[in-house]
Formats: C-alpha cells, sequence, structure tokens
C-alpha cells in the first residue's frame, strides 16, 4: 500500500506536465484555425467586393452602349455627336480595362481560397464567364471605333456638301440681288416719263413742235427734240399735272379715257388728271401741253 502511494506522488508531478503541454497544443492550433479563417473570410470578402465592381462597371457600360445607339438611331451624325460618342466608347474602353484587373484579383483570390481548401468551382465558373464577356465587349468596341471613324468620315463628307451648298445658296443669293437690281432698274427706267406744259410761240421757240397740217394748224412733236427743258417723272406716282391756262391744247398723244382735263368756274383748265396710269402712257412717255 504504501509503494502504490509513492508511486501516485512520484507520477502526480508527470501528469500535470503532460496536460499542461497538450493544452498550449490545443490553443496554438486554435489560433492557427483562426486565423486561417480570418483569411479566408478576408478573400472572400476581396471576392465579393471585386463581384460588386464588375456588376458596377458592367452597368456603367450599358448605360454608355444605349446612349450611342440612341444617338446612331437618331441619325445624330453631327461633328458634336461624334466627338461624344468618342468619348463615350474612350469611357466603355477603361471600364473593360478595369474589369480586366479585377477579374485578375479575383483569380488570384480564387487561387488562395483553392488552396485553403475551399472549394472554388462555382467562382472559376463566374470569373470565366465574366473573362468571356469582356473579351466580347473588346470586340464590339472593335466594331464601335470603325463605325466610329467611318461615321466621321461621313461626317466630314456632309460639312462641306454644306459648305459646298452655302456657297451655292451666296452665289444664287448675290444672282438674285443683282436681277432684282437690273429688274429695278428696268421698272425705274420704264417707269420714267416727261412732260412740259408751255405756250405754243415758247414750244415752238425750243423745237420741241412743230406746226402741220391745212395751213399748219395742227401742233406735232418734233422727234428729234431736246428733253432739257421738260420735267421728268416717275410714273407710278404722278397722276396730275397743274396747267392754270385757257384754249388749252394736248399735243402728245394719249388714249382717250385714260384722262381728263378739270375746268374751274372761270372756264380755266385747272389740271390734266391721269385716271389710268398703264393706258395714259402706252403710246408715249413723253406729255405735252400747248396753250395760246
Amino acid at each position: 500500500m504504501k509503494k502504490i502511494v509513492y508511486l501516485i506522488v512520484l507520477l502526480t508531478p508527470l501528469f500535470s506536465c503532460v496536460g499542461k503541454r497538450s493544452a498550449e497544443r490545443l490553443a496554438g492550433e486554435k489560433d492557427s484555425l483562426s486565423v486561417a479563417l480570418a483569411a479566408k473570410d478576408s478573400v472572400i470578402n476581396e471576392v465579393f467586393a471585386s463581384l460588386n465592381d464588375i456588376a458596377e462597371n458592367l452597368n456603367a457600360i450599358k448605360v454608355r452602349e444605349n446612349i450611342i445607339t440612341t444617338a446612331v438611331g437618331n441619325g445624330e451624325i453631327r461633328k458634336q455627336a461624334t466627338v461624344q460618342i468618342g468619348e463615350d466608347i474612350e469611357e466603355i474602353d477603361r471600364l473593360l480595362q478595369s474589369n480586366r484587373e479585377t477579374i485578375a484579383r479575383l483569380e488570384r483570390s480564387a487561387a488562395r481560397l483553392k488552396k485553403a481548401d475551399v472549394k472554388v468551382a462555382s467562382l472559376e465558373k463566374l470569373i470565366g464567364e465574366m473573362s468571356a464577356q469582356v473579351e466580347a465587349k473588346d470586340a464590339e468596341i472593335a466594331a464601335l471605333r470603325k463605325d466610329l471613324k467611318k461615321l466621321n468620315v461621313e461626317v466630314e463628307e456632309l460639312h462641306t456638301q454644306v459648305s459646298g451648298l452655302g456657297t451655292e445658296v451666296d452665289s444664287l443669293n448675290r444672282a438674285k440681288n443683282r436681277l432684282e437690281g437690273e429688274v429695278k432698274t428696268r421698272d425705274d427706267l420704264l417707269s420714267v416719263a416727261y412732260y412740259i406744259v408751255g405756250s405754243q410761240k415758247e414750244l415752238l421757240e425750243k423745237e420741241i413742235v412743230y406746226k402741220s397740217g391745212f395751213i399748219g394748224r395742227t401742233l406735232k412733236i418734233n422727234e428729234n427734240r431736246s428733253l432739257d427743258s421738260f420735267t421728268q417723272v416717275d410714273i407710278r406716282n404722278f397722276d396730275e399735272v397743274i396747267i392754270g391756262k385757257r384754249d388749252v391744247v394736248l399735243v402728245s398723244s394719249h388714249p382717250a379715257g385714260s384722262y381728263e382735263f378739270v375746268m374751274n368756274d372761270n372756264r380755266v383748265f385747272s389740271s390734266l388728271v391721269i385716271t389710268d396710269r398703264d393706258k395714259f402712257w402706252e403710246y408715249s412717255k413723253v406729255l405735252v401741253i400747248s396753250y395760246k
């Protein structure tokens, strides 16, 4: 009995030492596991953050693509529109480059998770799909750049055509103004007439008229007369000639019904009134009135 008690006394410190070492080993393993789990959580958080960045970029790309599609669909090929489309394409390219960098981070994260014995098959599949999406967008960007280059050429051609049309319009306007000027000049010339009211003696002396007919009783207008003594008028706003004489004779030829003499109570011809301008000046643009 004493031997057994003595043996227990001897072994007690040994058991105590062994138990202490086991507890320390378990605590160390627990700490290592906690660190590993924390690392896995960090990687998983990075994965979700990367996926969120890619989703946001894809939404931004979709918005830019819709803007370009709308602009082209509406036929907005003004120079300003092509500049905006070019800027949108560059922004899409930048977003795609950002996605490529994010996918590269995802691939590294997947490799770390795989090394930590975390199943990443679904993540690897998602990364592959995103990579394929980026490649497809790259092809679309290349096609858009090609279309934009063609569009720029078309816009320049249109600007050239518009410039040419502007030159033609300017030329036509100048021709129109010239023709209008010529028409006005012609109308002004056609609207010029001359008149004179003078005594028979005065008109004969100035060789504006001459006597003709039986014993020279009829006055005729001299075709070689000078117009220096005449008054020039614009027939478009000339309707009346003031006379104020008796025994008046209308020497020049004017259609009946296109004029009338106005006589006052003293039997003096106060004026000749033109009642039909076009008809009155039809035969002659020279009006000669003689009195004795």
